[in-house]
């Protein structure tokens, strides 16, 4: 368990910034296929607003978005004691977890399933060692309920997929006690109990279910827990490649340090370049299957945009944006300086 924390610094090494262990010296390469309908628009919708700070005057950062209205997320104590796992909607804050501060608690892996929030707490014991324990709790209300503490080596990559909840079960990956490139795949029941732990040879960490996506630098490898089935997706020793069973994109940095992103499909066709120097919004490629979400400098503030997949359009969704996450759908970003001031959710679902 001393190894938890660690394992978390590590997955985003290996996967957001895994590109930059590669320095390729040819020149840009042009794409292969040229987006279809190509042009930028600017999204008409307009985001849901809430203030960053509670009632109380602290500061709140939203983890995961269950719907424009409602999330969960983190805020301190007024007193600055301890740090809360709290659910926000409306007016309303509803406090799920409350850790002591000098326990330095991480809430990772946050995911909804049949109106029930999941979540993994990791914070030091009175004993000194981590704990990354897994829990849940109904969103309509009720106590949180402790599924297991034997979590064993459990890598986040800050994922919409680091816990999924499938077959009445919440898998997780897991790093082997050797740090052998081998993955466990485990799981434990949605209403707890012991914990099926399975060796795999490879890193791999979980797309969309039943899948599982290999997280070492270059080619793709696509793996089908349910049969079986493996896909191979091959890259050049400059890119790094992040793959869904539908989609994938390659990125590399030029020598000049530009970003190249390309996108394609699953089974390497179709491959084009997204126009700009741009960098990618986390880990999760082709968002509902159809959105790539991207932020790029202009006129020296933040843009966020949304490329779609299907058409080759790309969509300004915000400018002037700080800090942005994805997942399950929804975009969140925040805005003023130094501290957010400001918090901005939009509906991918919604648009056009």
């Amino acid at each position: 368990m001393r190894r938890a924390r660690p394992l978390i610094a590590l997955a985003a090494a290996l996967v957001v910034g895994g590109w930059l262990l590669f320095s390729p010296t040819s020149r840009d390469t042009p794409p292969s296929v040229a987006p279809s309908g190509a042009g930028t628009v600017t999204a008409t919708l307009e985001p849901g607003v809430m203030p960053a700070k509670l009632a109380d005057g602290v500061i709140y950062t939203p983890l995961l978005y269950l719907e424009t209205g409602a999330s969960v997320g983190t805020a301190p104590s007024a007193d600055g004691k301890a740090e809360r796992l709290v659910f926000r909607e409306a007016a309303a804050v509803r406090e799920l977890r409350s850790v002591p501060k000098d326990l330095f608690p991480q809430w990772l892996g946050l995911t909804a399933a049949d109106g029930v929030l999941y979540w993994a707490e990791s914070a030091a014991t009175a004993a000194g060692p981590y704990e990354t324990r897994l829990w849940r709790a109904p969103l309509a209300g009720g106590a949180p309920v402790a599924l297991t503490a034997d979590t064993g080596g459990i890598v986040f990559f800050d994922s919409q997929y680091d816990l999924v909840v499938a077959e009445e079960r919440v898998h997780w990956v897991a790093a082997t006690p050797d740090d052998a490139p081998k993955t466990e795949v485990r799981s434990v029941a949605v209403t707890g109990g012991a914990v099926s732990t399975e060796v795999i040879d490879g890193r791999y960490r979980w797309s969309s279910w039943p899948w599982l996506v290999s997280v070492d630098p270059g080619a793709a490898t696509l793996l089908n827990r349910a049969d079986g089935q493996r896909r191979s997706v091959p890259a050049t020793a400059a890119e790094t490649m992040l793959c869904t069973p539908e989609w994938c994109r390659a990125i590399q940095e030029t020598a000049s340090g530009r970003n190249l992103v390309d996108v394609m499909r699953a089974d390497g066709e179709g491959r084009r370049r997204v126009a700009g120097d741009l960098n990618a919004v986390g880990v999760d490629v082709g968002l509902l299957d159809r959105f790539e979400l991207l932020t790029g400098v202009e006129d020296e503030s933040l843009r966020l945009l949304a490329y779609d997949l299907t058409t080759g359009r790309t969509t300004v969704l915000a400018r002037d944006v700080g800090v942005v996450t994805t997942k399950a759908g929804l975009v969140w970003w925040s805005t003023g300086s130094p501290e957010p001031t400001a918090w901005h959710v939009l509906d991918l679902r919604r648009l056009a």
